[in-house]
Parts: structure tokens; C-alpha cells; sequence
């Protein structure tokens, strides 16, 4: 037991993280058999299986990205997003775990949720805080994207297959959105530095998510005043 604490006890946090996209593989894969007809029946939602898998074939490479960002370009940025993927997964157990526990359904995923995520997202922080990667802003940066990724992939996901969207739009929108801000950006690095440009760009980062929060919002009053009306 004492040799199984000190290995842990010794594992670095770029080490660590790598358990992220793993166990977010493992927890994907029990899913994958019943929780799109869970979902369907138990919440209530228009769920596929093609909409599952292309949703956690998302999530699973954003992972893998923050976790590359943070091993190979160690800044702010990508500590804060391997630990908003950390707080996805914890809150990814309260789901699970609420949701079994008050109706008495197996909710799909419930058991790599508690046994997997729970533990490595706290061990993640835990080893943040001991290398002194934790500070005020990285914390709420972290909380606030955590909440967020889920309902902002799970939307675009929904959104771009049940538009039947082509192909050439998608390359559009990678090129418009993804590709041409990138040269602002570094126009502004070569005049107000890179580590500025950097600050900058994780303080306003949760703007981003402000107009999805706000239409979220939009469509929950429209529903509860049609449901009323009817």
C-alpha cells in the first residue's frame, strides 16, 4: 500500500493528465450500447447513436488537445483547459450519480463515472495545486469553461447534423471562424507581445460563451410559455 501511495504520490501532472482522454475512451465506450435510447427515453431528447459518437468523438479530441497543449506548450492556456476537461468530468459524475439515485434508473455510464472520472478529476486538481499551477483565475477559468464545453459541443453537434449541413459549409466556417482570426491575432502579438495576446485571450475567453448561454435561455422561456399557453 505504501509503495501504491508513492507512486501516485510521485506521478508528475503532465504525466497525470494523460488519464483524461483515456478514461474519457473507457466511459464513452460503456456508454455507447444504451445510453442513446436512455437518453431518448428517460430525458426526453431527439438522441442517435451517429449524434453520440460524433459528440464524444469531439469531446475526446479536445481532450486530447488540452492535454498536448499543456505537455508541449506549457502556459496559462492549456492548464486551463486540461483542468475545465478535469471539471467536465466530475460534473459528468454528478449527472450520472443524481440522476440514478433519484429515479432508480441505471443511468448508462454511472459506474466508469464514479469510479474513473471522480477520482482522476480530483487527483488532476490535486496535483495542480501541488506543482503551484492553481491560482484564483486559472480556478475560475476552469469552472466556468467546465460548465460549458458540454452544452456547447452537444448543441454544435445536435445543431450541424439535424441541419443536414454539407461539407463545403463546414470547410466555410473552419476557414471563417477557425483560420482567419488567427491572423489578427498575430498581428497583435508581434506588436503587444505574445504573453499579453495570451493574458487577453484567457480573461475574454468565457465571453465566447455567453451568446449560446443567452439563447439557451431564449429557448427555455419559449418552451415553458408555449407549454403554458397550451
Amino acid at each position: 500500500m505504501a509503495d501504491l501511495f508513492d507512486f501516485f504520490n510521485n506521478i508528475r501532472f503532465n504525466q497525470a493528465i494523460w488519464l483524461l482522454p483515456f478514461f474519457g475512451l473507457i466511459h464513452s465506450l460503456e456508454e455507447l450500447p444504451r445510453f442513446p435510447g436512455w437518453a431518448e427515453k428517460s430525458l426526453g431528447i431527439p438522441y442517435t447513436r451517429p449524434k453520440f459518437i460524433a459528440e464524444n468523438t469531439v469531446l475526446w479530441m479536445i481532450s486530447i488537445v488540452s492535454v498536448l497543449m499543456t505537455v508541449y506548450w506549457p502556459r496559462n492556456v492549456g492548464i486551463v483547459l486540461v483542468l475545465s476537461t478535469a471539471v467536465g468530468f466530475f460534473l459528468n459524475v454528478v449527472f450520472h450519480a443524481v440522476f440514478t439515485l433519484k429515479t432508480g434508473i441505471y443511468s448508462p455510464g454511472t459506474v466508469t463515472a464514479c469510479l474513473c472520472f471522480a477520482p482522476v478529476s480530483l487527483y488532476i486538481y490535486y496535483l495542480a495545486g501541488k506543482g503551484g499551477l492553481l491560482d484564483l483565475t486559472t480556478i475560475i477559468l476552469s469552472m466556468i469553461l467546465g460548465l460549458a464545453i458540454l452544452p456547447i459541443v452537444v448543441t454544435g453537434v445536435h445543431y450541424f447534423m439535424d441541419s443536414k449541413m454539407t461539407l463545403k459549409w463546414l470547410i466555410k466556417k473552419i476557414i471563417f471562424v477557425g483560420l482567419l482570426p488567427s491572423i489578427p491575432i498575430g498581428i497583435a502579438m508581434m506588436i503587444f507581445g505574445r504573453e499579453t495576446v495570451h493574458q487577453v485571450m484567457i480573461y475574454t475567453s468565457p465571453l465566447i460563451i455567453l451568446p449560446l448561454i443567452l439563447k439557451i435561455l431564449k429557448k427555455r422561456k419559449e418552451k415553458k410559455k408555449s407549454d403554458t399557453t397550451s
